[in-house]
């Protein structure tokens, strides 16, 4: 049942609700429970609750006019969640309580004026010990039959032992995901891909060490032998192609055929690596291996996966989509959150069979885990090569086989594999040593991956060892958040953040002893100091380490966000006068992408025009660095000939490196 709770003052906000009695208490505020609540006006409101430690809260704010932002403080005044993730519609809040005491729950216009909203508490719980009803707690944000949903498995002992849907596979006729749904399992499609690339080698069609230009001449000769095997474990140097296509201006839902994409990669100039020294995802070389089956096989990609693959584990309910738009009977449709409110439905990648694209059902992907217990297909051979990691020239371990990521949970070895296509998400993971396992299936884009290991602990901690504790031994809780003034105005200034290729200028400001952190091109939020030497944004998940020198001084850092590290460094952005970023202006050509770009000065900075988007302001990260707020323009470094006239700009994005732009 769904609770609301709705207030037009912030003086008549109940100032504590004991968590026991907070249904009651709720229900009893409207005439019906279940009705919506009234409109509120206003520029902003504050709710106060009275909250047991290791409460499990869920509420919505309904934003019916203006944009709002949702600010959640504990009981020590630390901010918990910050969400402004919409102007319009629903923004969930969803936390759960660390200490007994009051919380506040703010909601302020962010335009300063008068809006009108709803605000909803959904459910105020202690967080569940069973696992089952904690699961259930988890998956609550997606639940409700206004928004596309998910649907859990838990696999032990090999068995299925539980299946948990909430929310809808398709809003436009109203059905409710449930265990049967089809649903697209993004990159997950990897680790079937290379099944199928084993048991060619095995029939002695192809070897994974085989030059790839063996099987498709038409690819570039680099002067380096690329191999199926080192697409398989994504060390190829080849470009990767949906970052790649981004830079060209091609959107994740545009339509590009495989053919097309071969010819785009036909045009590569150079590898950015050489091939077995570095680790870089790559969709690339898995489209590349779908041509290469079908080569060796004269049949369909799809045909030969059905046929090979899925027909021999029974896996009936799964298939790969070959092109985009293609009908799935039974398949949970796409949907993204629209800003303004609502989902909207989306298409999938183009192009992406072998990467991705496959489509299947928790069952199917129950009866693919079996075979790592008992492989019948493929052998012990298959299986071993699958989930073997990856060693670099350096003698570095990758953490990934062939398709397949290999690492550890709690002291049990986990193969695992996260899919993401446009709106779809998948996690897979399984434990070998228990026969167990994790499957999480949704079609809604914002949904939560990181719940897949935390699924896991929770229903197999008996079998896992203990998360270690973040705080070091004997560390004073009370001081562990403190930090200086001195260290504050230390940290303060132009810093630039690099991953993964990328670049992007930040700014941490200091306004009347309150941290802020301002990222290129996105509005300045609040950071919380955390230790001396660090800061955290909840609601983005991010914490930036600084390293002092003597005399509190910020030299460098790094930085983590979902579990992603990152280097931080000093920034010396000068401000540029007209001369010198008049040098900057100017038309740009990839021959690569076969497409053009305009640098223009613009309110005193630089702007990137290209043919169908939007102008995106630069920002200045140093030297000849700039850096726009979208992700496929992460870095533009530009060059200059011994003369200093700028002769072109370099474009990375992550995994795509160095497409170089010259100017004409």
């Amino acid at each position: 049942m769904r609770r609301h709770f709705a207030t037009t003052n912030p003086a008549t906000a109940p100032a504590a609700i004991p968590t026991l009695m907070l249904a009651a208490t709720l229900a009893s505020a409207c005439a019906a429970p279940d009705a919506a609540p009234p409109p509120m006006q206003s520029n902003g409101q504050v709710h106060a609750f009275e909250l047991e430690a290791d409460v499990f809260f869920l509420a919505e704010v309904d934003q019916i006019s203006n944009d709002f932002t949702v600010t959640v403080t504990g009981p020590d005044g630390e901010t918990l969640r910050e969400v402004d993730g919409r102007t319009g519609g629903i923004e969930t809040i969803v936390f759960e309580t660390e200490a007994a005491g009051a919380h506040e729950i703010e909601i302020a216009a962010n335009d300063g004026e008068v809006g009108e909203f709803t605000f909803s508490v959904l459910r105020s719980e202690p967080v569940a010990t069973d696992p089952a009803a904690r699961l259930d707690q988890l998956l609550s944000p997606w639940d409700g039959d206004d928004r596309p949903g998910a649907i859990a498995a838990v696999i032990e002992g090999g068995d299925v032992a539980l299946v948990h849907t909430v929310g809808m596979a398709n809003l436009s006729h109203g059905i409710p995901w449930h265990r049967g749904t089809i649903s697209n399992i993004g990159s997950v499609t990897k680790q079937f891909t290379a099944m199928g690339m084993l048991l060619l080698e095995a029939e002695g069609r192809l070897s994974l060490d085989d030059d790839i230009r063996a099987h498709i001449p038409e690819l570039t000769d680099f002067g380096e032998t690329v191999t199926p095997r080192h697409f398989l474990n994504h060390t190829s140097g080849y470009r990767e192609i949906y970052n790649l296509m981004r830079i060209g201006g091609f959107g994740g839902e545009d339509t590009f055929g495989r053919e097309h994409a071969i010819t785009v990669v036909q045009r590569q100039g150079e590898l950015q690596n050489r091939p077995h020294t570095e680790w870089n995802y790559n969709n690339t070389g898995f489209i590349l291996l779908s041509l290469a089956a079908e080569r060796a096989t004269d049949q369909s990609f799809a045909d030969y996966m059905r046929e090979s693959v899925f027909e021999p584990l029974e896996m009936h309910d799964t298939r790969v989509k070959m092109a985009q738009g293609e009908l799935i009977p039974g398949s949970a449709q796409g949907y993204a959150a629209v800003a303004s409110g609502g989902y909207r439905t989306t298409r999938d990648l183009p192009a992406s069979a072998g990467a991705g694209g496959i489509y299947t059902t928790v069952d199917d992907l129950h009866r693919w885990l079996g075979n790592f217990a008992d492989p019948q297909l493929g052998g012990p051979e298959a299986i071993e090569a699958l989930a073997t990691s990856a060693i670099l020239e350096s003698g570095d371990t990758t953490g990934y086989g062939l398709g397949l990521g290999v690492g550890e949970l709690g002291g049990r070895t986990i193969y695992s594999h996260t899919g993401g296509d446009v709106a779809h998400r998948t996690y897979m993971g399984y434990l070998p040593e228990l026969e167990s396992g994790v499957i999480l299936m949704s079609n809604n884009a914002g949904f939560n991956l990181g719940l897949g290991p935390q699924v896991a602990r929770l229903f197999f901690a008996d079998e896992l060892e203990p998360e270690e504790e973040e705080a070091g031994e004997g560390e004073d809780e009370e001081e562990a958040g403190t930090m200086s003034d001195e260290r504050k105005e230390g940290i303060a200034g132009d810093w630039a953040l690099e991953v993964q290729g990328m670049t992007i200028p930040v700014e941490v400001v200091l306004e009347e002893g309150a941290v802020f952190v301002e990222v290129s091109g996105q509005d300045r939020v609040a950071a919380q100091t955390t230790s001396d030497s660090t800061i955290a944004i909840a609601a983005a998940d991010l914490v930036l380490t600084f390293r002092f020198d003597d005399e509190d001084n910020a030299t460098e850092g790094t930085g983590a966000q979902s579990g992603i590290a990152m280097t931080l460094r000093r920034s010396e952005r000068a401000a540029l006068g007209e001369d010198a970023l008049t040098a900057y202006a100017g038309r740009y050509y990839c021959d690569e992408l076969e497409v053009f770009m305009a640098i223009a000065v613009e309110e005193g900075g630089l702007a990137l025009h290209q043919l169908g988007q939007s102008p995106q302001p630069l920002s200045h990260v140093g030297g000849d660095a700039f850096s726009a707020a979208v992700t496929h323009l992460n870095e533009i470094a530009f060059e200059r000939a011994s003369d200093g006239g700028v002769t072109g700009f370099r474009v990375s994005n992550g995994r795509t490196r160095g497409v170089w732009f010259e100017r004409r």
